[in-house]
């Protein structure tokens, strides 16, 4: 019985693994060359492979499919540890353009509220040779902090920055996509 509550277990956490889309080739996200201020603390999932990232693309899942997804996460300190929280740079390798069109749609549904209350949240802005969508993500303590999020061809990119646009901005394109 035992057994096969272990065979069962690894079974599925195996498909867990595949439909998170660790599997073969992750895209690299920057770990060099970052714009002052800025420390890797963790390049997900090489540094760990036990995490599941399906938790860190969780705003790009919803009502339109994305398939599976090879991800990305860097994590970068920008000011001292404890005192505000971390950026980070998420990379979505999905199977094609399509999925990456529904999973950016996806992600900018979490914002609908806040865009039919009026608030002038989302700009456009190019990052890379890139269209991108600039997002002021008003905080809990209402203080705002400065996303990007853009494709190329089936490769999703979001970079959550800081309270700093420029400093957001120049990690944006640091991830060279």
């Amino acid at each position: 019985m035992l057994f096969l509550s272990l065979v069962l277990t690894s079974s599925i956490g195996c498909l867990a693994k595949d439909s998170a889309g660790a599997g073969d080739v992750n895209p690299a996200i920057p770990k060099e060359g970052l714009p002052q201020g800025f420390k890797l603390l963790a390049a997900l999932p090489e540094m760990d492979n036990s995490v599941n990232m399906t938790d860190y693309i969780e705003d790009f899942n919803g009502e339109k499919d994305i398939g599976p997804a090879n991800v990305s996460v860097g994590i970068y300190q920008w000011s001292e540890p404890g005192k505000s929280y971390d950026a980070k740079i998420t990379l979505i390798q999905l199977s094609d353009e399509e999925k990456a069109n529904n999973a950016i749609s996806n992600f900018k549904s979490q914002y609908d509220k806040m865009l039919a209350r009026g608030l002038p949240i989302f700009s456009n802005i190019t990052v890379n040779g890139h269209e991108s969508l600039q997002i002021k993500d008003i905080r809990g303590d209402n203080s705002i902090r400065y996303l990007f999020l853009w494709k190329s061809n089936s490769l999703v990119t979001l970079v959550e920055g800081n309270d700093n646009r420029n400093q957001s901005l120049e990690l944006a394109e640091a991830t060279g996509f």
